[in-house]
């Protein structure tokens, strides 16, 4: 009988130390929710941009390799290669084989200093040397260097 009121009174003791917990206030609940949802607006606001400044930057050193690719191959297979510029594609022509590469919607490939055409020769060598600019939310700068036919991509 003893043990059965110490186990009562360990139960009250419990009950009321749990209605003794209080909850957070309207005020408290409301604070960390506005906090929470302008850090979520904060961070949400950003992935854009962030998003379109690296596809940019991936057209950009696609181009760079395509180039590269294309410079290659006239050495290897010891025949004229070339890249055309259009509107909306450039094309690697490469002999028989010819891979067209589309613009992502947004952005735009630009030649400035050079052609809307860049060919090899066997010996690797460009006709010409020049920049293009791929352009989107970012803008790079490609530069084929004549007669070395080194290429650099820069970001402005």
């Amino acid at each position: 009988m003893g043990s059965t009121l110490s186990l009562l009174a360990e139960k009250l003791r419990l009950n009321i130390k749990l209605n003794e917990e209080e909850g957070f206030a309207l005020l408290e609940s409301l604070l960390v929710l506005s906090l929470a949802s302008t850090l979520l607006i904060a961070v949400f606001t950003t992935l854009p941009p962030a998003y379109d400044n690296t596809a940019v930057r991936q057209v950009a050193w696609q181009l760079k390799n395509d180039i590269l690719l294309a410079q290659q191959t006239a050495i290897s297979s010891h025949q004229r290669t070339k890249i055309l510029f259009q509107r909306k594609e450039y094309q690697l022509v490469m002999g028989d084989t010819v891979i067209e590469r589309p613009y992502a919607k947004g952005l735009s490939i630009e030649p400035q200093t050079l052609k809307d055409r860049l060919e090899f020769n066997e010996k690797g060598h460009p006709n010409a040397g020049g920049t293009i600019r791929v352009k989107g939310h970012a803008a790079y700068d490609i530069t084929i260097y004549l007669g070395s036919g080194r290429v650099n991509v820069e970001r402005k």
